[in-house]
Parts: structure tokens; C-alpha cells; sequence
């Protein structure tokens, strides 16, 4: 989707604030990323929001706009029903289920964003399958707190879907509204106490309705995802007692959601088709053709203008002479574009740490990666995640310390690198090869552009078509940055000279000890 230069934007309506997220793509990398916040109450796109998005548009061919519902009444039906169903539109749910909205409600999503057009609408029960899909979610009450609603979803021991509902949450005005009160933190403090009795009401009629039909089904636990943290950690203990049940209260990033769902081509599952994207003509090539035509018209009547004899006859030469192309470049490997590919994997894994999180310890291997985190809270490592899982097949996050909500280790397994889709930077010079150096001399070398502090251990020597020595390089550094202006001097040597695998990252006090493994690359024989 995001193959050429392309730009993505997120739309979030709530009743008084309008949320957009920018995301700007080459080759399926980001480039740049952007939020902006407005406060919105219309019910249609403000003008100077609406021309702010079409100048983007402008400026970008591939503009796509995600958004969900603004009122979201979506209920999911069984697929052999779907087709039955009367004015509603139909989208793609799971293998179960359809999910339909009123043609009524889709339409007042659409006609919000008439001034600019949209791509991508989803239901928040969307949002919650995606997180089933990538949870084990059975004998589970599962509940999204979004918008000031409650989007549920119950499903039984084998992990299905079997029933659904949304329900109305108290807001803050209304409650201030109805009581009267002038002084906001005795309103803060009512409001916590009715939106607590409220949600427990909801669960505990939610679990009695859904009793009362399902004799045989038992939940075991109940997952409460929220976007805004409403409920302190004491709230949670208490709702779990009386309930006598598990309760999880987990943040969930709604931007990283949708955007997962826009990505996912093959299986989409918008209630719109997104618009078909025009390239706006571009005539540089209609300039060049102008400029090819006058110069070649130029050159035509600049040879109709010379003796051609008199010049034969001045630069023929009495003997000719042989001139023999050499390249003395070596077949050599390119050691930019090896230390340019493990440099991008290591600064995409930095791009995933969110704030509150720091790293203890890390090591990248040629296909996986092993992190030490330490976190500040939960919420913090349940963002990361998605980041992760955008460029590793196989991503598994946890803490390590069970039953720590707050300032606990976390342990980060991934595997398997996407597909970065991305150009590397490759050597355009000549390598050196005035003659072939020993072990003792490459070691002299390396010394001059190592840090002073560097420790240096030779491995061993391979002779494939070429001959490799190998080395374990020990470093001391005070930011990583550090590392990668040790990878940009190797870069600048005319020796094949390049970082390997595996990459160990510790950090001790104010210092982060560096590990890795070196290869110096010449020819068997010099020439």
C-alpha cells in the first residue's frame, strides 16, 4: 500500500476534540510522523482542518484518510444472515461474523468528511478483533472503553464470538450538569464514584443477560481496554472482588490499530472502498523532450558547419595505438552496504522504545533480537508492541517481574526481519591492495580508528574467494550515537572492512558496553 511516496492520515472525532495523526511513507519506511489536535464540535469537517488535509493531498498523490464511525451503532451477524439484512452496509468481520451498519449512520460519517474525502471507516469492534486475533482471548468478557461508550464482546471456551453489545458510560459533563457543582474537583471526585458504579453495573448485567441464555459457558476472566485511563489500580482490585473474577485493565493506542487495519490489503475490512488514487501529470518530461529536440537541433547545424576532411586528416594518428580498459576494483564484499543494513536494524529497533522505557540490555542477531527492558508502567510496553510487530514476523513482549505494575524489567524476544524495502548504501571507491597484510598489521590498523578504550581478541581466518580475518571488539561508549559514528568512519576506509553479527548492547551505570564482531576482507594474493 505504502510502496511509493505516500502519505497516511488518521481521523478521531470525539464530541469536542478532533484528533489527526500524519504519517508520510517511501518504500513502505516512514519518514516523518505528526499529530495535530483541534477542538471540533461541528458535524461536519471545519473548513480550515478540511483545507489543511487537501493540501496535503495536494502535495501527495497517495493520501489515504482512516477514521471510525462517529456514531458507531454496528452489531455483528452471522455470515449466512448478512446478505439478508436491509439497510445497512455489510463489511468483513472475522470467519464468523459480518459486522453491518445503518446506511443512515455510515452516511453521517461520510458526509463529515465531504470536503476532503475518506478512504477507510471501521467500527471500535474492528479495533477489538484485531486485538483478538492477536491475543488467546476464551471464557473472556471483553469490553473496549472508547468515546464514552462500552463496545463488548463475550466469548466462550473455544474462543469464539457469542454475543456483542455497546452501552452508554456517564461523561463528566453530564454529571457536573446534573449536580450542580462549581468547584470541578468535588465534580472529579462524584464522577469517579458514578463511573465506577456505572461500568460494574454494565459487567455484572452484561454477565447475567448473557447467563440467563448460555447455560453452559463460564467466564473466567474480564479484559477492559481503554484508550483515556479512567480507572486507578486500587479501582481495578476492587472490581475483581467483586466480581470473583480476573480483571485486566490494559491501554490500547487506537491510532496504531487503525492503521494496522488500513495496511492490511488482502483483507480488508472497511466499510468504504478507499478512492482510487490519480498521479497529477507532471511535465518535466515534456520539458526534457522540448530540451532534447533543440539541442539535437543545435548539433545539426553545428556539423553542417565543419570540413569534416581537414579534421580526418588533422587527428588521425600515424600508428594506432591500443588502449586496454582495466579495473583494478577487487571482488571484494561491499562493507557500506553490510554495515548500512545492520546500522537501519538497529535504529529501527530504537524507534520502538517509547518513552518510560529503557533499555538494560540488547542483542541482535543475523534473525532475532533479545532485550532487557526496564519500564515504568505497563502502559508504556502495551505501545512498543505494535512498533515491534511492524518489523519482526515473530514478536513475543512480557514482564518479568509478575504481579509489578510499575518500575518492573521486561523481556523483549523477536524474530524474523520484515522486509525493510529499502535501498542500502553501497562503495563507490577502489579497495587497496598494495600488498597482502598479516594479521599483526590489520590488528595496527584497526587500533588507529578504534576508540583508544577498544578491546580487540582475533577469532580466526576463513579463505573463501577472498581472505577474511575475524574479530570480537569490545567498546566502551556513552550513547549509542556513538556506536554509529564508529560505523560511518569504517565506511569512509578503502579496506573491506564490516561490523557482523552478533550485536551486544549493556548498560552499566552512565556507560553502555558495546560487543560486536568485525571482519577484515582482502584478496588471497596482491597484485
Amino acid at each position: 500500500m505504502f510502496k511509493k511516496e505516500s502519505l497516511y492520515i488518521n481521523v478521531l472525532k470525539s464530541d469536542t476534540q478532533l484528533k489527526m495523526e500524519y504519517r508520510k511513507f517511501s518504500n513502505n519506511l516512514i519518514l516523518e510522523t505528526n499529530n495535530s489536535n483541534f477542538i471540533c464540535k461541528d458535524d461536519i469537517l471545519p473548513a480550515d482542518i478540511a483545507q489543511k488535509l487537501n493540501s496535503s493531498q495536494e502535495e501527495t498523490d497517495f493520501t489515504y484518510i482512516s477514521t471510525i464511525l462517529l456514531s458507531d451503532t454496528t452489531s455483528l451477524v452471522p455470515k449466512e444472515l448478512s446478505s439478508k439484512i436491509k439497510d445497512c452496509e455489510i463489511a468483513k468481520f472475522n470467519l464468523e461474523y459480518d459486522i453491518a451498519v445503518l446506511k443512515t449512520t455510515l452516511f453521517e460519517t461520510k458526509n463529515f468528511f465531504v470536503k476532503t474525502g475518506i478512504d477507510f471507516i471501521y467500527s471500535a469492534f474492528h479495533v477489538m478483533n484485531l486485538y483478538v486475533e492477536k491475543n488467546i482471548c476464551k471464557s473472556e468478557f471483553l469490553s473496549l472503553i472508547y468515546n464514552d461508550k462500552a463496545y463488548i464482546l463475550i466469548l466462550n471456551s473455544s474462543g469464539i464470538i457469542v454475543d456483542n453489545k455497546i452501552v452508554d458510560l456517564p461523561t463528566f459533563q453530564s454529571v457536573k450538569g446534573t449536580h450542580f457543582y462549581d468547584d470541578d474537583l468535588e465534580a472529579q471526585k462524584l464522577f469517579n464514584e458514578i463511573y465506577y458504579f456505572e461500568l460494574n453495573s454494565i459487567i455484572q448485567n452484561g454477565l447475567s443477560e448473557f447467563y440467563s441464555s448460555h447455560k453452559n459457558t463460564f467466564i473466567e476472566k474480564v479484559t477492559l481496554l481503554y484508550t483515556q485511563k479512567q480507572l486507578e489500580h486500587s479501582d481495578i482490585e476492587k472490581l475483581s472482588n467483586e466480581l470473583f473474577l480476573k480483571v485486566d485493565y490494559i491501554p490500547i493506542q487506537i491510532d496504531e490499530e487503525i492503521f494496522e487495519l488500513a495496511k492490511d490489503t488482502r483483507n480488508q475490512k472497511s466499510f468504504i472502498e478507499p478512492r482510487k488514487k490519480r498521479k497529477k501529470r507532471d511535465f518535466k518530461y515534456v520539458y526534457f523532450v522540448i530540451f532534447l529536440a533543440v539541442l539535437m537541433a543545435g548539433l545539426y547545424k553545428f556539423y553542417t558547419l565543419l570540413d569534416i576532411d581537414a579534421l580526418k586528416e588533422r587527428f588521425t594518428p600515424t600508428k594506432q595505438e591500443e588502449f586496454v580498459a582495466t579495473n583494478n576494483s577487487l571482488a571484494l564484499p561491499d562493507h557500506v552496504n553490510l554495515n548500512d543494513k545492520i546500522e537501519k536494524e538497529i535504529k529501527a529497533v530504537f524507534n520502538t522504545i517509547a518513552d518510560g522505557i529503557s533499555i538494560n540490555s540488547f542483542r541482535l542477531n543475523k534473525n532475532n533480537l533479545e532485550m532487557e527492558l526496564f519500564s515504568k508502567d505497563e502502559e508504556n510496553l502495551a505501545l512498543m508492541r505494535p512498533l515491534l510487530i511492524s518489523i519482526f514476523e515473530n514478536v513475543k513482549v512480557e514482564s518479568v517481574e509478575k504481579g509489578k505494575k510499575q518500575d518492573f524489567k521486561a523481556l523483549v524476544l523477536a524474530k524474523d526481519f520484515k522486509n525493510f524495502n529499502t535501498n542500502y548504501k553501497a562503495f563507490d571507491k577502489e579497495y587497496l591492495n598494495d600488498e597482502l597484510m598479516s594479521n599483526e598489521r590489520v590488528l595496527e590498523q584497526l587500533k588507529i580508528f578504534l576508540p583508544e578504550n577498544a578491546i580487540i581478541r582475533y577469532i580466526g581466518e576463513q579463505k573463501k574467494e577472498f581472505l577474511q580475518y575475524s574479530y570480537i571488539i569490545n567498546i566502551l561508549v556513552k550513547e549509542p550515537k556513538e556506536f554509529f559514528t564508529l560505523v560511518e568512519n569504517l565506511n569512509e576506509e578503502l579496506y573491506s572492512i564490516n561490523i557482523n553479527y552478533p550485536i551486544n548492547m549493556i548498560k552499566k551505570d552512565n556507560i553502555i558496553e558495546i560487543e560486536f564482531n568485525l571482519d577484515f576482507n582482502q584478496e588471497k594474493e596482491s597484485k
